[in-house]
């Protein structure tokens, strides 16, 4: 028993002794690294090296990586900083390790790897300064940053169209009249964690013309997706719904799937560039007076969009197929289910850091699967419709502050089809003002 008894104290001495060496180590440690940081302080970084990674042998800590990927920094040793930087991605200071990710890759000359890091950062800081910081980052790369937490915007605009019920060109008369625009957006994340997140946006639009009231539109769309952010990539995937109105009328409701890719690893030279592939899945609900355009509706859209210096360029590619129900009177058949190819190129110039100008052109060829049979003066028709638009285009921008702006849009679109009867032209032209929130 007594033997025992004397077995049990040594045990308890031996630890108290570990216990006792350990915090011993610990408060050296910690020691070591404040005269470390002093050390940095007074710009004696080969001390200040010698006595962090000194500390680091015997302490686990946070603030200790992060002065030492600091300290690899100032002395240029920038694969050893990076590493030190990226041990603290699982931890609260996440946001602040991807903006001197970013700091570290500038220092190697290699602007796409800092422009991924200074994006995540910037999605991690959201509204703080760090986010702030990260955007000014990006900004000075001439890469577009992510958006905030929030925001908005709210647009009105007045103007003028031509041909608005887009008549042929053998037609006797065209319906021309002046219009109201607004456009209403307020886009956010209610939720963020790490990667991923959850996106929520409104859309609200409508278009009101002066006499022709059965041409007014009014959409309201929603949508909700879920996103993942691992740079230089961003993949979502969502759900979205819209309701349409026409002439003071319900036309349709459509319910939607979506999925989308985006990327800032696309440029083709030395221009900051983001690139987007998009698919969407929707059900077409009419209403009962246009039954035929029940069905459903399947796009791919490809788009590159580039700055550089003063310079904006797009370039979007679009796949349109739709499956509806089409019109059948008994003697005669339209078709409503176009496959459309759509491909467009914009260019633009900021002639000052306000005004910026630029211009457009796209074609689009829709061709109906579907045969139309048509009763004509010549007799019976029946052809597959197939249809080239052109469209053209200048939009203008000039920015009173980071609030405000001044907009102008022109737009001529030309339908040249195999059917006489939808050929038109279609010219439109407003002036309006934005308000970004």
């Amino acid at each position: 028993m007594l033997s025992r008894l004397s077995l049990l104290l040594l045990m308890l001495c031996l630890l108290a002794q570990g216990t006792a060496i350990a915090d011993t180590e610990t408060s050296t440690a910690k020691q070591q690294m404040r005269a470390g940081i002093t050390a940095f302080q007074n710009n004696n970084l080969e001390q200040a090296r010698k006595l962090l990674e000194a500390a680091a042998t015997k302490l686990d800590s946070r603030a200790l990586t992060y002065n030492l990927g600091v300290l690899y920094y100032k002395l240029g040793e920038y694969d050893l900083a990076e590493n030190k930087f990226r041990q603290l991605l699982d931890t609260k200071q996440r946001g602040l390790a991807f903006y001197n990710m970013g700091l570290v890759a500038l220092a190697q000359d290699n602007p796409r790897k800092a422009r991924a890091a200074f994006r995540n950062a910037a999605i991690e800081g959201a509204e703080d300064k760090l986010g702030k910081l990260a955007r000014a980052q990006l900004k000075d790369l001439g890469d577009m940053p992510p958006p905030r937490q929030w925001q908005g915007l709210i647009s009105l605009a007045g103007g003028y169209e031509e041909n608005i019920g887009l008549f042929p060109d053998t037609a006797p008369s065209s319906v021309d009249d002046s219009f109201l625009e607004s456009v209403g957006v307020v886009s956010g994340y209610p939720l963020r964690k790490g990667n991923d997140a959850m996106k929520a946006q409104l859309q609200l639009y409508g278009r009101q013309y002066a006499d022709e009231q059965d041409f007014n539109t009014h959409l309201v769309r929603l949508d909700t997706a879920w996103e993942r952010s691992s740079a230089p990539y961003r993949f979502s995937l969502g759900i979205g719904g819209d309701q349409l109105w026409r002439g003071g009328s319900t036309q349709e409701q459509r319910a939607r799937l979506s999925g989308q890719v985006v990327t800032s690893a696309c440029q083709l030279r030395s221009e900051a560039a983001r690139c987007t592939i998009s698919l969407d899945a929707e059900q077409v609900y009419a209403d009962t007076r246009l039954d035929a355009y029940d069905g459903q509706h399947y796009r791919l859209d490809l788009r590159y969009k580039a700055k550089q210096d003063a310079w904006r360029g797009d370039v979007r590619y679009r796949l349109d197929y739709d499956d509806r129900e089409n019109f059948d009177t008994g003697t005669e058949f339209y078709s409503v289910s176009p496959m459309g190819q759509t491909l467009k190129l914009g260019i633009g110039y900021a002639f000052t850091p306000a005004f910026e100008l630029g211009m457009s052109a796209g074609y689009r060829l829709n061709y109906y699967r579907s045969a139309h049979r048509l009763q004509t003066a010549e007799g019976l028709q029946v052809i597959n419709r197939k249809d080239h638009r052109y469209t053209v285009g200048i939009d203008g921008e000039y920015r009173v502050n980071r609030t405000l702006s001044l907009l102008l849009d022109v737009q001529q679109v030309e339908n040249d089809s195999n059917i006489a009867r939808y050929d038109y032209d279609r010219h439109t032209a407003s002036v309006g003002v934005a308000v970004r929130l």
